[in-house]
Protein backbone atom coordinates (compact mmCIF):
# COMPACT_ATOMS: atom_id res chain seq x y z
CA UNK A 1 0.00 0.00 0.00
CA UNK A 2 1.53 3.59 -1.01
CA UNK A 3 1.60 5.63 1.84
CA UNK A 4 3.36 8.19 0.96
CA UNK A 5 2.46 10.01 -1.34
CA UNK A 6 -1.15 9.45 -0.82
CA UNK A 7 -3.05 8.31 -3.70
CA UNK A 8 -6.38 10.91 -2.64
CA UNK A 9 -3.39 13.41 -3.47
CA UNK A 10 -1.59 12.09 -6.39
CA UNK A 11 -5.32 12.02 -7.92
CA UNK A 12 -5.46 15.15 -9.17
CA UNK A 13 -3.06 14.62 -11.54
CA UNK A 14 -4.11 12.08 -13.82
CA UNK A 15 -8.22 12.03 -14.66
CA UNK A 16 -8.95 8.75 -12.41
CA UNK A 17 -7.25 6.12 -10.59
CA UNK A 18 -7.17 3.94 -13.69
CA UNK A 19 -4.91 6.42 -15.35
CA UNK A 20 -2.94 7.00 -12.50
CA UNK A 21 -2.23 3.18 -11.85
CA UNK A 22 -1.13 3.41 -15.56
CA UNK A 23 0.97 6.25 -15.24
CA UNK A 24 2.80 4.95 -12.20
CA UNK A 25 3.31 1.79 -13.75
CA UNK A 26 4.77 3.02 -16.46
CA UNK A 27 7.50 4.62 -14.85
CA UNK A 28 8.11 2.35 -12.80
CA UNK A 29 8.99 0.28 -16.00
CA UNK A 30 10.74 3.26 -17.31
CA UNK A 31 12.69 3.46 -13.90
CA UNK A 32 13.32 -0.27 -13.77
CA UNK A 33 15.15 0.12 -17.48
CA UNK A 34 17.51 2.34 -16.10
CA UNK A 35 15.36 5.65 -16.35
CA UNK A 36 17.64 8.47 -14.59
CA UNK A 37 15.04 9.74 -11.78
CA UNK A 38 14.12 13.25 -11.58
CA UNK A 39 13.79 13.84 -8.03
CA UNK A 40 16.45 13.14 -4.87
CA UNK A 41 14.44 9.99 -3.05
CA UNK A 42 16.11 7.37 -0.70
CA UNK A 43 13.18 4.88 -1.67
CA UNK A 44 14.52 1.77 -3.63
CA UNK A 45 10.62 0.44 -4.78
CA UNK A 46 10.43 1.92 -8.31
CA UNK A 47 6.56 2.03 -7.96
CA UNK A 48 6.86 4.52 -4.77
CA UNK A 49 9.60 6.73 -6.70
CA UNK A 50 7.26 7.06 -10.03
CA UNK A 51 4.59 8.30 -7.41
CA UNK A 52 6.88 10.70 -5.53
CA UNK A 53 8.14 12.22 -9.09
CA UNK A 54 4.34 12.47 -10.36
CA UNK A 55 3.91 14.27 -6.69
CA UNK A 56 6.46 16.59 -7.39
CA UNK A 57 5.37 17.57 -11.02
CA UNK A 58 8.24 15.86 -12.38
CA UNK A 59 6.26 13.32 -14.42
CA UNK A 60 3.04 14.51 -15.21
CA UNK A 61 0.15 12.95 -17.60
CA UNK A 62 -1.01 13.95 -21.11
CA UNK A 63 -3.79 12.40 -22.56
CA UNK A 64 -2.91 10.83 -26.16
CA UNK A 65 -0.08 8.88 -27.39
CA UNK A 66 3.29 10.47 -27.50
CA UNK A 67 6.83 9.67 -28.33
CA UNK A 68 8.42 9.88 -25.13
CA UNK A 69 12.62 9.61 -24.66
CA UNK A 70 13.54 8.70 -21.56
CA UNK A 71 17.18 9.70 -20.17
CA UNK A 72 19.03 7.07 -19.09
CA UNK A 73 21.18 6.49 -15.69
CA UNK A 74 24.55 7.03 -16.35
CA UNK A 75 25.57 3.64 -15.07
CA UNK A 76 23.43 2.40 -17.30
CA UNK A 77 25.07 3.93 -20.46
CA UNK A 78 28.48 3.39 -19.08
CA UNK A 79 28.16 -0.55 -18.53
CA UNK A 80 25.96 -0.65 -22.35
CA UNK A 81 29.46 1.00 -23.75
CA UNK A 82 32.29 -0.99 -21.78
CA UNK A 83 30.02 -4.41 -22.95
CA UNK A 84 30.50 -2.56 -26.58
CA UNK A 85 33.98 -2.13 -26.24
CA UNK A 86 34.55 -5.43 -24.80
CA UNK A 87 32.77 -7.31 -27.95
CA UNK A 88 34.86 -4.84 -30.23
CA UNK A 89 37.91 -5.98 -28.40
CA UNK A 90 36.80 -9.75 -28.30
CA UNK A 91 36.66 -9.82 -32.32
CA UNK A 92 39.78 -8.07 -32.91
CA UNK A 93 41.39 -10.13 -30.67
CA UNK A 94 39.55 -13.45 -31.96
CA UNK A 95 40.45 -11.74 -35.72
CA UNK A 96 44.23 -11.48 -34.80
CA UNK A 97 44.45 -14.98 -33.01
CA UNK A 98 42.75 -16.65 -36.68
CA UNK A 99 45.09 -14.55 -38.72
CA UNK A 100 48.14 -15.57 -36.11
CA UNK A 101 47.31 -19.38 -36.39
CA UNK A 102 47.30 -18.88 -40.43
CA UNK A 103 50.89 -16.99 -40.44
CA UNK A 104 51.87 -20.31 -37.88
CA UNK A 105 49.90 -22.65 -40.34
CA UNK A 106 51.63 -21.30 -43.49
CA UNK A 107 55.07 -21.01 -41.47
CA UNK A 108 54.80 -24.80 -40.97
CA UNK A 109 54.66 -25.89 -44.96
CA UNK A 110 57.41 -25.39 -47.35
CA UNK A 111 56.57 -23.85 -50.84
CA UNK A 112 56.46 -26.80 -52.25
CA UNK A 113 54.06 -28.51 -50.06
CA UNK A 114 51.51 -25.07 -50.25
CA UNK A 115 51.47 -26.05 -53.58
CA UNK A 116 51.40 -29.61 -53.93
CA UNK A 117 48.23 -29.44 -51.53
CA UNK A 118 47.15 -26.99 -53.66
CA UNK A 119 47.60 -29.31 -56.67
CA UNK A 120 49.96 -27.00 -58.54
CA UNK A 121 53.87 -27.30 -59.02
CA UNK A 122 55.88 -24.77 -58.35
CA UNK A 123 56.64 -23.64 -62.10
CA UNK A 124 52.88 -22.84 -62.30
CA UNK A 125 52.81 -20.86 -59.48
CA UNK A 126 55.45 -18.95 -61.03
CA UNK A 127 53.28 -18.67 -64.36
CA UNK A 128 50.73 -18.06 -62.75
CA UNK A 129 52.19 -14.91 -61.20
CA UNK A 130 53.72 -13.56 -64.12
CA UNK A 131 50.44 -13.62 -65.93
CA UNK A 132 49.02 -11.56 -63.07
CA UNK A 133 51.45 -9.45 -62.86
CA UNK A 134 51.23 -9.04 -66.98
CA UNK A 135 47.85 -8.40 -66.98
CA UNK A 136 47.52 -5.72 -64.26
CA UNK A 137 50.37 -4.07 -66.25
CA UNK A 138 48.23 -4.10 -69.15
CA UNK A 139 45.32 -3.09 -67.25
CA UNK A 140 47.79 0.32 -65.94
CA UNK A 141 48.46 1.18 -69.40
CA UNK A 142 45.07 0.97 -70.65
CA UNK A 143 44.16 3.53 -67.89
CA UNK A 144 46.67 5.66 -68.53
CA UNK A 145 46.38 5.66 -72.13
CA UNK A 146 42.86 6.42 -72.03
CA UNK A 147 43.66 9.43 -69.17
CA UNK A 148 45.78 10.71 -71.89
CA UNK A 149 43.76 10.81 -74.57
CA UNK A 150 40.65 12.62 -72.14
CA UNK A 151 43.20 15.03 -71.23
CA UNK A 152 44.20 15.41 -75.05
CA UNK A 153 40.82 15.88 -75.86
CA UNK A 154 40.24 19.00 -73.36
CA UNK A 155 43.00 20.69 -74.05
CA UNK A 156 41.93 20.53 -77.93
CA UNK A 157 38.71 21.65 -77.01
CA UNK A 158 40.18 24.41 -74.65
CA UNK A 159 42.62 25.29 -77.71
CA UNK A 160 40.09 25.67 -80.00
CA UNK A 161 38.15 28.34 -77.51
CA UNK A 162 40.39 30.19 -76.76
CA UNK A 163 41.54 30.58 -80.65
CA UNK A 164 37.52 31.22 -80.86
CA UNK A 165 37.62 34.18 -78.28
CA UNK A 166 40.79 35.68 -79.70
CA UNK A 167 39.49 36.32 -83.07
Amino acid sequence: MLTYPSIESLLPRAENRYVLAMLTARRARQLTAGARPTVDSETPNNVSLASEEIAEGTVVYRYGKWDVVVPEHPLIIAAREAAEREARAKEEEERLEEQSRIMRQADRYSDEEVFSQAGITAEDATLIAERLIAQLEAEERKVAEEEAALNEAENHENGVTEAATSE
